[in-house]
């Protein structure tokens, strides 16, 4: 036999394998996604699911809200603080500020 029919055989052989492999996973998976989504969730399972999807989002709103408050605040003392700097230098005859 001659190198590349060996070489090919071997390739063949790799392939064969692998693609057997992948074959077999994908039908357990299949089943077993086929097994989760026949089983009938409780109604009390789903109410408690829908009761901390709420609760989880009410308290991301009060963050997102308390993090809003805190930019605005920031915002304001940054513009005060740089308003009190620029206002010598904007009066007439002011020395310029001193380089910090």
């Amino acid at each position: 036999m001659s190198d590349e029919f060996v070489m090919l055989m071997v390739v063949f052989a790799v392939s064969a394998t692998v693609n057997l492999g992948l074959a077999i996973s994908w039908y357990r998976t299949n089943r077993r996604l086929k097994q989760v989504e026949s089983r009938p969730m409780a109604v009390a399972q789903i109410d408690e699911l829908a009761a901390r999807v709420d609760a989880t989002l009410d308290t991301v709103s009060a963050r997102l809200d308390e993090f809003a408050s805190a930019q605005d605040f920031m915002n304001r003392v940054l513009v005060e603080r740089l308003d009190k700097l620029n206002r010598p230098t904007l009066q007439k005859g002011a020395p310029p500020p001193e380089p910090s």
